[in-house]
């Protein structure tokens, strides 16, 4: 039997089945409840599932950022660039990039968007997003993002406050650096997004997206998708120290 209780201590709701039906996905819960015509659970479980994922999405973005803050204490800033980039190197390997190239740029904001809306993106960290077509691209805006932007603004869902300040304290960049496009004061965490573009213009020729990276942590930020390579301003290459074929 289904118990959907409000949790005092999470703040939200929280799954407490018998012991039988708590392994069960709540999808699974999801579906069987539409079956048996049950609409006002599956409503509810609908709800659930977005917070669901939630709290162990929030907290392992938490971790990344707290661990390249502790590399840069210890190691340095230069050291916060060698390890990400050689984790994304393994995890984001060419023929990922190879793929995406070969999508039309309207594919590639399909990927875009979906990867986004698993990102619990938004001010309701929901997935909302806003795709915006312009003559030579299409943007998928972000207000914010559901991890570098939702942990510099701080999460309303959560009641958590922003990780640039107490408890968290987690680190930004001291100088400019190709990696975090030129700029000082850039989340260690939200590098990942410049690394991303320095990875893909050196093993394809130019990046799928461009990321627009907004100074002002209560703005939205975007990943820009231009429509032919050709058409990607000088300047999405001249920040991260490379040059536009």
């Amino acid at each position: 039997m289904l118990k959907l209780m409000h949790s005092t201590r999470l703040g939200r709701p929280l799954r407490q089945d018998d012991w039988p039906d708590l392994g069960i996905p709540t999808r699974v819960k999801i579906l069987e409840a539409i079956e048996a015509a049950r609409l006002r659970e599956a409503k509810d479980l609908v709800t659930y599932l977005q917070v669901e994922g939630k709290l162990l999405h929030d907290m392992l973005c938490d971790y990344i950022w707290g661990n390249y803050t502790q590399i840069s204490l210890h190691l340095g800033e230069v050291a916060v660039y060698r390890v990400g980039r050689a984790a994304q190197e393994a995890a984001e390997p060419p023929s990922m990039w190879e793929a995406f190239i070969k999508m039309s740029v309207e594919e590639r904001v399909y990927v875009g968007a979906e990867i986004l809306r698993s990102h619990y993106c938004g001010p309701r960290q929901d997935g909302t997003l806003e795709i915006i077509e312009e003559p030579d691209r299409i943007s998928i805006q972000m207000d914010p993002c559901g991890s570098g932007g939702r942990m510099r603004r701080g999460d309303p869902a959560a009641g958590t406050p922003s990780r640039l300040g107490p408890p968290y304290n987690f680190g930004v960049t001291k100088e400019p650096h190709p990696w975090s496009w030129g700029k000082i004061g850039v989340p260690y965490y939200c590098a990942h997004c410049a690394v991303n573009e320095i990875l893909a213009i050196e093993w394809v020729g130019f990046p799928p997206w461009v990321t627009g990276y907004n100074e002002d942590h209560q703005a939205p930020c975007s990943w820009h998708f231009y429509k032919k390579p050709e058409l990607i301003p000088e300047e999405f290459f001249s920040r991260l120290g490379l040059s536009k074929p």
